[in-house]
């Protein structure tokens, strides 16, 4: 009776033991190592690997985190699966249940291409290929990995989003922890500043001509101070004069846009009337509490939506990133997207986790003439009108404008002109509105009773289509009503498109003016342009009338028709083209009059870049109807100091050649010298940096104290940066008043142990001069200590665990580092601040431990040799059962 229940016994310890071998009887590897993996989107990180005779086998988990290909846990909890690399490829490793996925068809997992660690799951490179195209090359003897991909990795295409993420800076950085104001305006009694300078001189059959034009600029008395002076000197006689010399005082309500204050700033000199037209020039006062840093925030417009659970989700603001976040665990994502000024493309980016890329786009207007919600702006305006530089007149003239945004969405604003130089009326009123409907739809009216009302509406989509029109009725018995208009209207609508699978574009544009004689014009314009492979055609035709009619037997009189077509072609910039031709621009233009019947013109252009920085010219032009022609050939080139051009231009009658020196010069505090620009610095500002080794530690530049010459700063707006030959950095072009963030680049200094004690801080850039900054360098920190694993009361160093390095303040890690067989490690070039360290979640759950602590936290503080931190210790547990 015994014997068949033996028997039973020993064929189901028989198939039990078929099942188990893969898990609990698998072959032990012949060692275990750390292997050194360099690719350019991960850089060089150690990676545990184990052999089998010659053949390294590669732990599955640890690779596709370096990689980020997404992956989850199969249900027996040995395995992982997951889609890659489309989301139509399913793949599964389960060593559990013996069975493997490679782009959704099953397949056996081999017993000897695998390998079940206490750390990871190890496969033979051959799966690595089979699965996600990935060669891996193991050399032994450098104990070292390569890797090939037939694909774009996702670490490929999140190392691109992540470095425009991290030039996603806050705007607002006065209350920002991690750019504080370091360098808040500074006002001075008088302080030189930018002389900018035009230089023309003319040779032609009919004399000769130069003329001069300087535009000086200065800080006096805490404001700025600007002026030109122009003068041409033509066949023995000097005209000159003197314009816009104005000094402007700005509170600092003025450089803050996102307030509304009481006064924002105050001119005086020439200054010109606000009025919404017929401005007057005049020499008196202004106030306004207008920000001098335009508004760029009016509104916020919540974005939310649903998409695949855990995506990453960018917000694109005229096509930069904005903000970023990743959906929840049902998929639902919010934003609060600022509505800056302006047309505002807004576009929604989303990447899934399995590879797929969603994008979204709509589009808002918004003009400068809106005030968000319960602000006021005015402005005022008080003088002596001027005619001439010499020429001023004797009665006071004033104008004043008020405006109030009654919701984010609707402005109204009313304003009046006063004086003789408007007219014969003693005051003239005016009154506006400006709405937004439907996010995109904008409505403005103006109503100038003694002049005109006019209305206009638009709308912009997305795809670019936009509509415009505008009807204006006039005060047929103004004064100001020269031409006798009774009313006019126009539509402007444009159409793009795709023809051949190339950008196209339609527009058309109508016009009708009415006059009290009781005649009318009509004007019309069809605008068409497309491109064939690298030439681009434009085709226009103008018609109609030039908007005057006053014979009523002759309604045909100033009729015009007027078709223009153009071809233009650049060639490539391809190392098969000889290098003097690459990038030629060619264009070719033709106009035929239809009202003559016959043509009109032709001409012809040649543009090529020459020595990087100069431009070379050639073109011919022939009026065919007068029988002229004229050819001009030109070369202009930019110095770094100035920029220079020539031109000949031979006429049918005549002759002329042009030669012009133009650029600026800039006083530099820091050198004491003056700086040369090929471009105009007036109204702009400019930050000489100054990076050295602070060796006494004193956060100052002493005299002896090495500078460090390196370009290895950031703004988070566009700027001219160079640096000198004393190896001090001068940034130019930014604009007076504005807040810039600067971030220091540690990896573009020249020694990699330095360090700043601030990485990032923002500062005010004063008008119209440098300012100097100072940025001193310390040697970075290193740390060393230990991870150990303690179990039944005994301690003993956990080789292979990657250690997540945090900076407060931030979510990213800085650094991943790995501990090696005994359990140590260290870390080196860490920038001075506060840190947490912590070991990978995902491999203390691997493990089953808990971390204490959990998080270890330290400094490092701004030390000329450097801080060193030694006998950091994590200690592993085993979680309790």
């Amino acid at each position: 009776m015994k014997s068949p229940r033996f028997l039973q016994f020993g064929i189901l310890l028989v198939f039990l033991t078929g099942i188990l071998k893969p898990v609990f009887a698998q072959q032990e590897p012949d060692g275990e190592v750390l292997l050194n993996f360099n690719y350019p989107a991960v850089g060089n990180v150690y990676i545990n690997g184990v052999f089998f005779g010659d053949v390294a086998y590669l732990p599955l988990g640890e690779v596709l985190s370096l990689l980020y290909i997404s992956t989850e846990r199969t249900d027996s909890g040995k395995g992982l699966k997951g889609i890659y690399p489309t989301k139509n490829d399913t793949w599964s490793v389960d060593p559990v249940t013996n069975q493997l996925i490679i782009k959704g068809k099953p397949e056996p997992l081999q017993a000897d291409k695998y390998y079940i660690g206490d750390l990871d799951l190890f496969l033979h490179p051959d799966y690595f290929k089979q699965i996600f195209g990935i060669t891996f090359t193991i050399n032994t003897y450098a104990l070292s990995v390569s890797m090939k991909s037939d694909f774009t990795l996702p670490i490929e295409e999140r190392q691109k989003r992540e470095t425009i993420r991290r030039q996603l800076q806050q705007r607002n950085s006065a209350g920002s922890t991690d750019a504080p104001l370091i360098y808040d305006r500074e006002r001075t009694a008088l302080s030189l500043g930018v002389l900018d300078y035009n230089i023309n001189y003319t040779a032609s059959d009919v004399g000769r001509n130069l003329g001069m034009s300087f535009n000086a600029g200065l800080e006096f008395l805490g404001g700025d101070l600007q002026g030109s002076y122009n003068s041409n000197f033509n066949n023995g006689n000097l005209l000159s004069s003197l314009s816009g010399v104005r000094w402007r005082y700005v509170l600092p309500g003025g450089m803050t846009p996102e307030k509304n204050v009481g006064l924002a700033s105050i001119s005086a000199g020439q200054v010109s009337t606000t009025s919404f037209n017929n401005a007057a020039n005049l020499v008196g006062v202004s106030l306004t509490n207008n920000p001098v840093i335009p508004r760029f925030e009016l509104d916020v417009f919540v974005i939310d939506g649903t998409t695949v659970p855990d995506s990453e989700v960018e917000l694109l603001i005229g096509g930069q990133l904005v903000d970023f976040t990743r959906a929840d665990e049902v998929g639902f994502y919010r934003f609060n997207a600022p509505v800056n000024f302006g047309t505002v493309r807004l576009s929604i980016r989303i990447y899934t986790p399995q590879g797929e890329v969603i994008i979204q786009d709509r589009q808002i207007q918004v003009p400068f003439s809106f005030l968000p919600k319960g602000f006021v702006g005015y402005n005022f305006q008080a003088g002596l009108p001027q005619f001439t530089f010499d020429s001023l007149g004797t009665s006071l003239v004033t104008h004043a404008d008020i405006a109030y945004g009654i919701t984010n969405a609707l402005t109204v604003r009313a304003g009046a002109d006063q004086g003789e130089i408007f007219g014969e009326k003693n005051i003239y009123p005016v009154f506006g509105l400006s709405a937004r409907l439907f996010q995109q739809y904008l409505l403005n009216i103006d109503a100038l009773p003694d002049r005109y009302y006019r209305a206009n509406a638009s709308v912009f989509y997305s795809d670019n289509t936009s509509i415009n029109a505008q009807f204006t009725e006039y005060n047929p018995n103004s004064a100001l009503n020269f031409r006798g208009q009774t009313r006019d209207g126009n539509v402007n609508v444009f159409y793009p498109f795709k023809l051949l699978g190339k950008f196209s574009g339609f527009r058309v544009t109508g016009e009708r003016i009415w006059f009290d004689s009781g005649l009318g014009v009509n004007n019309y314009q069809f605008d068409f342009n497309t491109q064939i492979s690298r030439v681009i055609l434009r085709l226009n035709y103008r018609g109609g009338a030039r908007r005057l009619a006053n014979d009523l037997e002759n309604q045909t009189q100033n009729q015009f028709g007027l078709l223009t077509s153009s071809l233009t072609y650049t060639l490539p910039r391809t190392p098969s083209i000889p290098v003097y031709v690459r990038g030629l621009f060619l264009r070719g233009q033709f106009r035929y009059s239809t009202l003559l019947e016959e043509p009109e013109s032709v001409s012809f252009l040649l543009s090529q870049t020459l020595f990087k920085n100069g431009r070379f010219t050639l073109g011919y032009d022939r009026e065919l109807i007068r029988d002229l022609s004229q050819f001009q050939v030109g070369f202009l080139y930019d110095f770094n100091s100035l920029r220079t051009s020539t031109q000949y231009a031979k006429r049918t009658t005549g002759y002329a050649l042009q030669q012009g020196f133009s650029g600026s010069l800039a006083y530099d505090p820091a050198g004491n010298s003056l700086i040369p620009s090929n471009r105009d610095q007036i109204t702009r500002s400019g930050v000489t940096v100054r990076m050295f080794v602070d060796e006494n530690e004193n956060g100052f530049y002493d005299e002896g104290e090495e500078v460090v010459p390196a370009k290895a700063v950031r703004l988070d707006r566009s700027a001219n940066i160079l640096i000198g030959s004393d190896g001090i950095l001068r940034i130019s072009q930014l604009q007076s008043y504005w807040k810039y963030r600067l971030d220091v680049d540690i990896a573009a200094l020249p020694n990699p142990n330095l360090a700043p004690k601030l990485k990032s801080f923002s500062f005010v850039a004063e008008p119209n001069r440098f300012r100097q900054i100072d940025i001193p360098l310390y040697q970075t920190g290193i740390i060393d200590g230990f991870v150990l694993f303690e179990k039944n009361g005994e301690q003993q160093g956990q080789g292979g665990l990657r250690l997540e390095l945090i900076r407060n303040g931030e979510t990213e890690p800085v650094e991943i580092i790995r501990t090696f067989s005994d359990g140590s490690f260290y870390s080196y070039g860490l920038l001075p601040g506060k840190y947490k360290l912590k070991v990978d979640s995902n491999q203390l759950e691997f493990m089953q431990v808990n971390s204490n602590p959990a998080e270890l936290e330290f400094e490092i503080k701004a030390l000329a040799d450097g801080d060193y931190l030694e006998g950091i210790t994590l200690v592993l547990r085993p979680k309790p059962t």
